[in-house]
C-alpha cells in the first residue's frame, strides 16, 4: 500500500510570505538575500550567482544544498512585485531569464499570491506579434491549502533537491529540448539548412555571415555597437539587418569592426569582400535570416532570444552546424562541461596553475566550449583572488593565453576564436568594449591550432607547459589521419593492440603523456573504457601507469550524446600525471538518469552511488564497475563467488552437446551450404518470451541469403533454447527439427532429454540469481543494448556439478533487488519503480533486514524499529538500542532538535543532507529521500554495514 498523501499545509511556505512582506530571509535554509550580501568567505560560484541576481533585480536566491564538496547550486530567483509591478516589463525579464537559463525557477511575490515561472522549459512568455506576456505556470493564493503534489512551494524540497526526485515536477518545470540552450542550436540549424537550400551565397560565406550575425546581435543588444556604427557603414541604417542587405555597406562594416576589434573574428578574404560588393542576393539573404520562422508561427530567431543574456557557451555549441562533416559532430551539454571543469580545475589547482606558466589544452576543441568554460573559470578565479574587482582588458588578454586548443576540422579554430573573444567581451562592461582598441588578441596559430592532434604533438605545436587537459575527443573505431596511424603504431609496439582501434582511447593515452608532472586530465571516453571486455588490457595499462583520481560514470544517463538513432554511453576519466601507489583509491561515481539530468540542468549523485576502489583492484577486476552500477561491493562479492563455479558451457562441452547461437542471415559473405535450413520450421526470436515458446508465431526459414548457417546438428531436438535477453527467457523443444537465429542460444542433446529437463528445472529454480549474475557480467547490457545480452553471458552462467549455488539469504536479497529495481533504474531512471514513492510494506521489509543485520552482531532485539516520521520529500526512520521511544507529537519541534544536534556533530544542517545517519544516546535516526531506491532491502544491508562500522569506531 502507498503512503497516504497527507494534508501538508504545514509545508514551509513562510519564505514566500517573508519575501512579499520585505522581512529578513536568512532564517530559511538555502535562501540568500541579495541586499547586504557579504561575499567574504563565500564560494566563488555563489558570489557569481548573487551578482547575476542583483543585475536582474532579484530579492533573493534559493540555493540547493552543497553536496560532496561542491558549491551550492542556484535553483530559483525570487522577485517582489513592489520592485517591478508592471507585468509587461516582468515578462521581458522572464524572457531574459529563459535565455540565460542559469536557474530553472523564478518566483514573483504579489499582494495575496505568489507566481511561479519556469526558465528551463518552453518559452511561456510568447504572446501575439512577439510581445512578451506575463504567464506564470502556477499561482499560489497565500493562505490557501497546498496539495501534496505542489512541491514547488516547499522550501525544504527545493533546498534538499527532493523536488527533482518527483517525476511530475520535472515534467512540468524542465525540458532540454524546449529550453533556450537546445532551441537556439536547433533554430540556427534550421536556418542554416534553409540558407543552404536557397544557395544565395557560397556555403562558407553564408555560414560565416550567419555566425557573425549572432556575434553582432550580442554586441548590439549589449549596446557595444550603437546605431551610429551602422549608420557610418550605411547611411540611414540604425540596425545590423539594415546593413546586412547591402553588400558594399556590409563589407565596409566588417572591415571597420576587424580594425577595431582585431583577432581576425570579422575578417573575410579578398574574394569574399569582392563577392559581397557585387552580390544581388544579399537582400534576400538578410530577409531570410531576420524573418526566420519555423513554420509553426514561432517568433523570429532574433525576437525570441535575449542575446545579451545568452551564455557564451551556448553560442559555441553551434559548431556542430558548421564542421565539414556535421554528422560526426557531437553536442556536448554545458552541464557536463561545467561538471568536468569543476572536478579538474578546483580553486586550489587554479592557484597552482596561475603561480606558474602552465596552460589548459583541449586536444579536440571544436568551437571551444571547454575552452570557454575554462576561461570563464579563470576569470572568476582572478576576481576571487582580487577581492571581486573586475579584471581589465590586459588581465583578460593574459588569461586568454592560458587556454589552448587543437582541432583537425576546417573552421573549428575560427569558431573557437570567435567563442573566446565573445567570452572576453562577456567579462567587460559595454563602455569598456566601446573605448577599447584592438580588443581581441590573435589566437589562430598562437593558442589555437588547425591540426591533427597527434601530428600537433609530434611537431610540438604547443610550446607552453600543459598543466590541464580537458575535452571530448571523437569516438571513432578507425585511425583517421596519418598522425593517428603513427601514434597507434607507437602504442602497439609498446603496449600491444588498442581495443577496437578506438580513437578516443588513443587521445587519452597521448594527452596524458603531454601533461607536466602532476598535471590533470578530464576527458570524455566511451563507456567501453570500463565495460567493454576488449578494453581490459588498455584500461589496465592506463590505471597502472597513471594515478586515476575519478571515473564519472554516465551509463545510466540516456541521451547525453544522441547522434542520429544512436545513443552512445560515456564515462569521464579524471587522472593525474604521476604513477599511482598500489593502495591509492579512485572514485567511481555513478550518475543516475533523473529529471534534472534529462533536462541537462545538472547531474545528481547520492551517497549510495559513490564507490571508492583501491587502484590495484580497479586495474585487475573485470566485474567491479558493473557491480557498482548495480549496487556496490556486496554485488561484486556475489559475482566473484559465482564465477568460481563451472558453467553451462562446461556442462555442454562435457556432455558432448552441440551448442551456441542459431544461424545469422545477411547478404555479405552469404553461404551456399544452407540446405539444412531453407524451408525448415523456424522459431522467430520474438516467439521466445516470458511464457516460453509461442507456437502460434512459428514459421519457416525463407529462401534468403544466410551468412552463417551453422551445422545441421545445432538444430536437432531435443533443444534447450535460451534467448539473449536480460530475463533469460527459455524453453524446451522436443517436437522435431527447429531452426532459430543468432539471438537465441541453443543446446542440442539428442538422446539426452532427461539431462536437458534437469537443466531447465535448474534454470527455473535459480532464475532470479542467474538473471542478476547475467546483469553483473554482460558487457552488452546497459552499455550497448537496453535489455539484450551476449551469447557468451549465457554460456558463462554458473552451473555447479551438484546444482547447488549455495546462495545466502543476503545474496538472494541483492539478486532480487537487481532484478526488480536496479536494472530498470539504469534503463528508465525517474520512470523506474525504484524512483517511485516508497510504500509502507517496503519500509517494513527494510526494517526487518536492517535490524536483523545489526542484531546478528549485537544480539537478538538489541536494535528495534520505532515509528517513523515523514517530512518534505524525506522519511526519518528511528531505531532504539534497547528500551526507549521518540515523541513524534510535535514533529516540527523534534526536527529542530535534530537540526541542532546535527549541526553540533557534523557542522551541517539536517535538511541539507539528503542521506544522514545520526546517533543520539541510544537512538539512531536514518533520514533519506522518500523514493524506493533509498529503502530497498539491499540498501538496508549497506546501511547496516555502515552502522556496524560506525559502532566499532565508537568502541562498541
Amino acid at each position: 500500500m502507498t503512503l497516504d498523501a497527507r494534508d501538508i499545509s504545514h509545508m514551509s511556505v513562510d519564505w514566500l510570505r517573508l519575501i512579499r512582506e520585505g522581512h529578513e530571509v536568512s532564517s530559511i535554509a538555502g535562501l540568500v538575500a541579495v541586499s547586504n550580501y557579504d561575499h567574504k568567505g563565500r564560494p566563488p560560484e555563489e558570489v557569481s550567482i548573487m551578482e547575476k541576481a542583483r543585475s536582474y533585480g532579484a530579492r533573493a536566491v534559493f540555493f540547493e544544498e552543497a553536496r560532496h564538496g561542491r558549491a551550492p547550486v542556484a535553483q530559483a530567483f525570487i522577485f517582489n512585485s513592489t520592485d517591478e509591478p508592471d507585468d509587461t516589463r516582468f515578462a521581458e525579464l522572464h524572457k531574459r531569464l529563459w535565455s540565460w537559463g542559469g536557474v530553472p525557477l523564478a518566483y514573483r511575490a504579489l499582494p495575496g499570491c505568489i507566481q511561479l515561472f519556469r526558465c528551463a522549459h518552453a518559452p511561456d512568455f510568447l504572446g501575439k506579434d512577439g510581445a512578451p506576456v506575463c504567464n506564470p505556470v502556477r499561482t499560489l493564493i497565500l493562505g490557501a491549502k497546498i496539495a501534496a503534489a505542489d512541491v514547488w512551494w516547499d522550501a525544504d524540497r527545493i533546498h534538499n533537491g527532493a523536488i527533482w526526485d518527483d517525476p511530475d515536477a520535472c515534467k512540468l518545470m524542465l525540458s532540454a529540448q524546449k529550453a533556450a540552450h537546445r532551441t537556439l542550436v536547433e533554430a540556427v540549424r534550421t536556418l542554416a539548412g534553409k540558407l543552404s537550400e536557397r544557395r544565395l551565397l557560397a556555403p562558407r560565406l553564408s555560414r560565416k555571415l550567419l555566425i557573425l550575425s549572432l556575434l553582432i546581435a550580442y554586441l548590439e543588444e549589449r549596446s557595444v555597437l550603437l546605431p551610429a556604427d551602422f549608420g557610418n557603414a550605411c547611411q540611414g541604417a540604425r540596425r545590423f539587418f539594415e546593413v546586412l542587405k547591402d553588400g558594399k555597406a556590409l563589407s565596409t562594416l566588417l572591415i571597420t569592426l576587424e580594425e577595431r576589434f582585431n583577432g581576425h573574428v570579422f575578417r573575410l578574404s579578398k574574394d569574399e569582400h569582392s563577392t559581397l560588393a557585387g552580390n544581388t542576393e544579399l537582400e534576400n539573404y538578410a530577409r531570410l535570416i531576420e524573418g526566420f520562422e519555423d513554420g509553426g508561427g514561432q517568433l523570429s530567431l532574433w525576437k525570441l532570444y535575449s542575446f545579451k543574456d545568452l551564455p557564451v557557451e551556448l553560442i559555441s555549441n553551434i559548431y556542430q552546424l558548421f564542421v565539414k562533416d556535421a554528422s560526426s559532430s557531437i553536442y556536448t551539454p554545458p552541464a557536463l562541461v561545467r561538471l568536468m571543469l569543476e572536478e579538474s580545475l578546483s580553486w586550489s589547482r587554479l592557484d597552482e596553475l596561475m603561480a606558474g606558466d602552465g596552460v589548459i589544452l583541449d586536444p579536440a576543441c571544436g568551437s571551444g566550449v571547454f575552452l570557454v568554460e575554462a576561461y570563464k573559470r579563470l576569470v572568476l578565479h582572478w576576481r576571487w583572488r582580487n577581492d571581486w574587482a573586475r579584471p581589465g582588458i590586459d588581465d583578460l588578454r593574459l588569461l586568454l593565453q592560458r587556454v589552448h586548443g587543437i582541432d583537425v576540422e576546417d573552421g573549428a579554430v575560427e569558431l573557437a576564436a570567435f567563442s573566446l573573444c565573445l567570452s572576453l567581451c562577456d567579462a567587460l562592461q559595454p563602455e569598456e568594449i566601446r573605448s577599447s582598441v584592438k580588443l581581441f588578441p590573435p589566437l589562430a596559430d598562437v593558442t589555437l591550432h588547425h591540426s591533427c592532434f597527434f601530428e600537433a604533438k609530434q611537431k610540438g605545436l604547443v610550446t607552453s607547459p600543459i598543466s590541464v587537459v580537458v575535452g571530448n575527443p571523437p569516438f571513432e573505431s578507425s585511425l583517421t589521419t596519418d598522425g593517428a596511424r603513427r601514434s597507434y603504431a607507437s602504442y602497439k609496439k609498446l603496449h600491444g593492440p588498442l581495443a577496437d582501434k578506438q580513437l578516443a582511447y588513443l587521445f587519452l593515452h597521448e594527452a596524458m603523456e603531454m601533461l607536466v608532472e602532476n598535471g590533470i586530465l578530464a576527458m570524455v571516453e566511451p563507456a567501453g573504457f570500463l565495460y567493454n571486455q576488449h578494453s581490459l588490457s588498455f584500461r589496465r595499462t592506463f590505471l597502472e601507469r597513471w594515478k586515476t583520481r575519478e571515473i564519472l560514470d554516465f551509463v545510466s544517463v540516456r541521451g547525453l550524446f544522441k547522434k542520429g538513432g544512436a545513443d552512445p554511453k560515456i564515462v569521464v576519466v579524471i587522472a593525474e600525471a604521476k604513477k599511482p601507489a598500489a593502495e591509492d583509491r579512485l572514485l567511481h561515481a555513478i550518475f543516475r538518469r533523473n529529471g534534472r539530468a534529462t533536462a541537462e540542468q545538472g547531474f545528481d549523485i547520492d551517497y549510495y552511488d559513490i564507490h571508492w576502489i583501491r587502484n590495484r583492484d580497479a586495474a585487475k577486476s573485470q566485474d567491479i564497475w558493473r557491480a557498482n552500477l548495480l549496487g556496490g561491493s556486496r554485488v561484486h562479492s556475489m559475482i566473484t563467488r559465482l564465477r568460481k563455479y563451472s558453467t553451462l558451457k562446461d556442462l555442454a562441452t562435457k556432455q558432448g552437446w552441440d551448442f551456441g547461437e542459431g544461424y545469422f542471415g545477411g547478404q555479405k559473405n552469404s553461404s551456399e551450404n544452407v540446405q539444412h535450413l531453407i524451408g525448415k520450421a523456424l522459431l522467430p526470436t520474438q516467439a521466445l518470451g516470458a511464457d516460453g515458446i509461442d507456437r502460434s508465431l512459428l514459421s519457416v526459414v525463407p529462401n534468403d541469403p544466410i551468412k552463417d548457417p551453422k551445422s545441421e546438428n545445432r538444430f536437432m531436438p531435443p533443444l534447450l533454447l535460451i534467448k539473449e535477453h536480460e530475463d533469460l527467457y527459455f524453453d524446451l523443444w522436443k517436437d522435431g527439427y527447429l531452426a532459430y537465429k543468432n539471438e537465441i542460444v541453443g543446446f542440442s542433446a539428442p538422446g539426452n532429454a532427461e539431462k536437458l529437463d534437469e537443466v531447465a528445472d535448474w534454470l527455473r529454480t535459480h532464475s532470479t540469481v542467474l538473471r542478476a549474475f547475467a546483469a553483473g557480467i554482460s558487457s552488452r547490457l546497459f552499455t550497448q543494448r537496453a535489455t539484450s545480452i551476449f551469447n557468451a553471458d549465457i554460456l558463462s552462467l554458473p552451473y555447479p556439478e551438484d546444482g547447488n549455488l549455495d546462495v545466502s539469504s543476503n545474496e538472494l536479497i541483492i539478486a532480487e533487488d537487481i532484478v526488480s529495481f536496479q536494472r530498470d533504474l539504469i534503463r528508465l531512471g525517474t520512470a523506474s519503480p525504484a524512483m517511485q514513492q516508497v510504500e509502507l510494506d517496503a519500509l517494513s521489509a527494510f526494517d526487518d533486514v536492517f535490524t536483523a543485520q545489526v542484531n546478528g552482531v549485537y544480539g537478538r532485539n538489541s536494535l528495534r524499529a520505532l515509528p517513523m516520521e515523514r517530512w518534505s520529500g524525506a522519511i526519518c526512520k528511528t531505531y532504539a538500542f534497547g528500551d526507549g521511544s521518540v515523541d513524534w507529537s510535535d514533529a516540527g519541534d523534534l526536527r529542530n532538535r535534530l537540526d541542532a544536534l546535527l549541526c553540533e556533530k557534523r557542522g551541517n544542517n539536517l535538511n541539507i543532507t539528503r542521506i544522514t545517519r545520526l546517533y543520539d544516546k541510544n537512538f539512531l535516526f536514518l533520514l533519506k529521500p522518500d523514493r524506493h531506491r533509498f529503502w530497498m532491502r539491499s540498501i538496508a544491508l549497506r546501511d547496516a554495514d555502515d552502522v556496524l562500522s560506525d559502532l566499532r569506531m565508537q568502541g562498541f
